[in-house]
């Protein structure tokens, strides 16, 4: 029954048309065509008749296109709705990195990051950026947000970077409120641990922490994290302090390379004399 009505529904015109031409030549053929006026108008009107009792029957393929038609443009509003949320994420990030160059005195490189590698205790990014674009080992890396790490590896057009969430991570680090210096590690998850710093200095939650001057490898006063806990270590004189990284690495996407290589003489000195003392207290 469903097909015979899709068929009368989609042929409908055509079905009428023939109705009509076979009436119209019967009536022909009769003569008379003078009593012809009277019924013409009683077939046009029931013809009327009949087209207002199938009105309500839907045209299954004028719905199967308007539903084809329909769902390609939510697909196109969706697409666009996606793009317009995503310049607006990017439009804000590069806002912030645009104010980065007037922080720092170094040159700063732009890159991407394309690849993420997370083997446990060690994180590592990669950028699409390289030795061709001015980058080299022991460069540092920061966002707009703070400190991301430092370049570890570089060939001719990318590099690697060993982000700060990782364990051979060590940086030089100061409280912005009150001066005092210690050594930034990673204790896994997204916690970092400033370390030796002593029950009787002034730690507090919600200080900022900054990298310091005394780093060979990191510029001084980039942002690292946020004091989230500050409490005494038992059976020890220190405090353990856990600091909340400024850069969420999970969303990490921009990157600047900090044009700053490390100062080899400083470096050369240092471990001179480090030896030198270790030579001298060994028995």
């Amino acid at each position: 029954m469903r097909g015979f009505i899709e068929f009368v529904v989609r042929f409908k015109n055509y079905i009428t048309l023939i109705t009509l031409v076979v009436m119209s030549l019967s009536l022909m053929s009769i003569g008379n065509l003078s009593k012809l006026g009277g019924f013409r108008a009683v077939i046009v009107g029931s013809i009327g008749w009949i087209q207002s009792v199938f009105a309500w029957i839907p045209n299954p393929v004028a719905l199967k296109a308007e539903n084809t038609a329909l769902r390609e443009l939510n697909l196109q509003l969706a697409v666009e709705a996606a793009r317009s949320r995503q310049a607006t994420l990017e439009n804000s990030t590069l806002r912030s990195m645009l104010r980065l160059p007037a922080l720092t005195d170094y040159r700063l490189i732009t890159a991407d990051v394309i690849g993420k590698t997370t083997t446990q205790q060690r994180n590592y990014a990669t950028i699409n950026k390289g030795q061709a674009d001015g980058i080299g080992e022991g460069m540092s890396v920061i966002s707009d947000a703070g400190l991301v790490g430092i370049v570890i590896g570089a060939s001719e057009h990318y590099a690697i970077l060993q982000l700060l969430i990782n364990r051979d991570t060590r940086v030089s680090a100061k409280v912005q409120r009150t001066r005092v210096d210690g050594i930034i590690q990673w204790e896994g998850e997204n916690t970092l641990v400033l370390k030796n710093v002593p029950r009787t200095l002034d730690v507090q939650d919600g200080d900022r922490i900054l990298t310091s001057n005394y780093s060979p490898r990191y510029p001084a006063n980039i942002v690292i994290g946020i004091v989230r806990q500050s409490t005494d270590e038992p059976n020890t004189l220190f405090r353990r302090i856990v600091v909340e990284p400024a850069v969420n690495f999970s969303t990490l996407e921009q990157v600047f390379v900090v044009d700053a290589k490390v100062d080899q003489e400083r470096v050369g000195l240092e471990r001179v004399v480090d030896e030198r003392l270790t030579n001298r207290t060994a028995p």
